[in-house]
């Protein structure tokens, strides 16, 4: 029922009506009221009925519909949208009926966690002299040299082969008749829809799937299980692409086409999401049987450097009478060999390319840079929700959209121009304006925007599910006015600011370290400067700023400068610096300085719940390490204590899957060293300590008795 002051005022007699157009609608305006309040009632009324229900119900009520359940009260896990204990509740009643086996307990560790999960049982692994009357060919002493394929899985989730009993206690010690392993995937993928293949080496038909020209192992992008009674495959988990799986299944796909049958196609079936692989040669799609698994490493010897070209073409024998043999590829396309391994690609010797894309997935830890994934704020955000570093650019607060690419501005670099002359040095279009471009693309574009933007508002934000690349420095300058929002956006290449400029902000952006990161030159200046779950080079700037604001960002100076901003004050939170820190004032909490910091003003500002090296000078501590655990102890054991609890990262390069990772074996202090339990640094927000400890809580009332369990972290 639709209940406005129209609808209740014509529930009244015609007099009334009548009389109140009489006197300008007063009692109208009165049915207005009573309508707006009646209309709020009528949808708390409707969220009521949703709440009713684990599907719909909001997040506040997930707790209570558990509680009804007896599911166990769990540490809450608010920093990330992508988990929430919403699926756990939902599937309490199967996960019960089945409790005790590994099939639950495998569904048990994804509702739970998040992350993927595998749940092998390790009797299953322990070789035994097999009872003749219950044999199981399967499982064999010693593994088969002749099968190269389970020879890849030796000792990971997806093995088959038979080890001796190991008496040692999870997760050091594996196979032995009461323990299950439950293999988890921390790492998660991210799939990118039709990007630009990045030129490799000097010579042509050599390109790299990572649009910065880096060597990144490609991943599988996960299908979903929709059966509890199905144990999880290689296809169902975000792993690495495994070479030999990809040519068995497009070798089979061939001599399938070739004996005219349907290939039984999964990493390149067209259900659950596509190929896991695509290309785009000059604009036409490249057919899957077209494409060639090889081994594209640098031919040793060879400079400058060069790899292997596939071959021209493949010919396969048909296996069934009467039907002839094909080559591949058809007339009209090509064959195009991939290394998944490397992320690399290359076409046949002489064969040139306009124009090369790619559809893939990368590997990362979580929802930060640049990335295809849905950047706007919801209730898993927790605490985000109010703060507006978090918030997206609203359309409706700007004078212009564009959308880009469309049939005016098919680039970005033609919005900046048009429709500027070219003796009218910069874009009128958007100077003096609230400007807001929208990238609905994950190509990658050469743009070197050198912008004077006057009293202007420009916000370039991508898509959701988008990344676009954009290649060269960026520059801008303006007047205290001015105003800069960066979104989602890939920068290879460094972000200059000039002079008085009034706010900037990057929301999910990664500048690529190596270029440089961001810059102000110029006079003084009352620019704030905030970066909010982003990557960035070193940030640099001679002259004091109004503010510096980094939350859940990483900031890599290469082992030199991270932050250096002059007498500026700055504050960090839950944020990761490689280099060195020198600023005004210092206001941190729950981060990770892994090189010095020099604070000019120690008498203002608070340090909280971090990790930053003792000899740092800051102002007033609390709580932070290694202060914290070196505290009352002799020198030589104050020493120890500390170099005990120094973070230990999987990866500090920027073109690395686990990039900022802090590796299994850091100090417990540091992982869960944060005001929230969690770890300091970046990843902060994933709250990997909490999803662990629900795993252990739940396990307790889904295992059988006389079974072990615990987690292995396969990434």
């Amino acid at each position: 029922m639709k209940l406005d002051a129209d609808t209740l005022l014509a529930l009244l007699p015609a007099f009334y009506r009548e009389r109140d157009a009489e006197l300008d609608g007063p009692l109208r305006a009165l049915l207005g009221v009573i309508a707006r309040q009646g209309a709020l009632v009528e949808a708390d009324i409707e969220r009521l009925y949703d709440n009713a229900f684990i599907e719909t119900c909001e997040d506040w009520v997930v707790p209570y519909i558990g509680d009804l359940l007896g599911v166990r009260a769990l540490y809450p896990v608010s920093g990330t949208a992508a988990f929430g204990p919403r699926a756990l509740v939902a599937n309490t009643l199967r996960l019960r009926r089945r409790k005790g086996t590994a099939l639950v307990l495998e569904e048990l560790a994804f509702d739970t966690t998040g992350w993927r999960a595998r749940a092998v049982e390790f009797f299953e692994r322990v070789s035994t002299t097999q009872y003749l009357n219950h044999l199981r060919p399967h499982s064999l002493r010693t593994p088969d040299l002749r099968q190269p394929r389970p020879l890849d899985r030796i000792d990971g989730p997806f093995g088959t082969e038979a080890h001796t009993a190991d008496i040692r206690a999870l997760p050091a010690g594996r196979y032995n008749l009461p323990n299950v392993g439950l293999f988890l995937w921390r790492l998660q993928a991210y799939p990118v829809q039709r990007a630009t293949a990045r030129p490799a080496t000097t010579r042509p038909g050599f390109y790299t799937f990572d649009p910065l020209g880096l060597d990144q192992p490609l991943f599988n992008r996960p299908r979903t299980e929709t059966d509890i009674s199905h144990l999880a495959e290689p296809i169902n988990v975000p792993e690495a692409l495994h070479w030999r799986d990809l040519h068995a299944e497009l070798e089979a796909r061939r001599q399938a086409l070739t004996d005219g049958e349907d290939p039984d196609d999964q990493y390149f079936a067209e259900a659950g999401g596509g190929p896991v692989l695509r290309v785009w040669i000059n604009d036409a799609e490249v057919p899957v049987e077209h494409l060639v698994i090889c081994d594209l490493s640098p031919i040793p010897t060879v400079v400058p450097e060069d790899w292997r070209h596939p071959p021209a073409s493949l010919s396969v024998t048909a296996r069934k009478a009467g039907r002839p043999d094909m080559t591949f590829p058809a007339a009209g396309s090509v064959l195009v060999g991939i290394d998944p391994r490397r992320g690399r690609l290359a076409l046949p010797d002489g064969i040139t390319a306009n124009s090369v894309e790619v559809a893939y997935a990368y590997g990362f830890p979580g929802d930060i840079g640049a990335g295809p994934y849905d950047r706007r704020p919801g209730s898993g955000f927790g605490d985000n929700d109010s703060d507006p570093l978090a918030a997206l650019p609203d359309p409706t607060d700007f004078e212009v959209v564009i959308q880009i690419p469309s049939a005016a501005t098919p680039t970005l670099a033609a919005a900046f121009n048009a429709p500027a002359n070219p003796a009218d040095a910069v874009n009128r279009v958007i100077a003096g304006k609230r400007t807001l471009l929208v990238l609905n693309t994950d190509a990658t574009e050469a743009v070197t925007p050198n912008l004077d933007l006057p009293d202007s508002h420009l916000a370039i934000q991508a898509a959701p599910g988008r990344r676009p690349v954009l290649v060269g420095d960026f520059t801008l300058k303006g007047n205290a006015s001015t105003r800069l929002s960066l979104g989602g956006l890939l920068l290879d290449g460094a972000l200059l600011l000039q002079g008085p400029l009034h706010a900037v902000t990057l929301r999910h952006c990664s500048v690529v370290p190596a270029k440089g990161g961001v810059a102000h030159t110029g006079t003084g200046t009352d620019l704030s400067l905030s970066l909010y779950r982003s990557l960035s080079g070193p940030l640099r700037s001679k002259r004091p700023l109004a503010a510096v604001v980094l939350r859940d960002s990483l900031i890599d100076g290469d082992s030199g400068i991270a932050v250096d901003v002059d007498d500026s004050p700055l504050t960090v939170i839950a944020s990761t610096l490689f280099g060195t820190t020198a600023a005004g004032r210092l206001e941190a909490s729950n981060s990770l300085f892994d090189g010095q910091v020099s604070i000019a003003r120690r008498q203002e500002g608070c340090v909280r719940y971090s990790y930053l090296p003792a000899k740092s000078t800051t102002p007033r501590r609390h709580r932070c390490q290694p202060d914290l655990v070196m505290t009352d102890l002799p020198t030589a054991e104050a020493a120890r204590e500390a170099m005990r609890v120094t973070p230990a990262f999987t990866s500090i390069h920027f073109d690395t899957p686990a990039y900022g990772q802090l590796t299994r074996s850091t100090a417990q202090e540091i992982r869960t060293g944060a005001d929230n339990g969690a770890e300091m640094g970046v990843w902060n927000l994933l709250q990997q300590p909490q999803r662990e400890a629900n795993l252990a809580l739940a396990l307790d009332e889904y295992l059988r008795f006389g079974l072990e369990a615990a987690p292995l972290f396969v990434n």
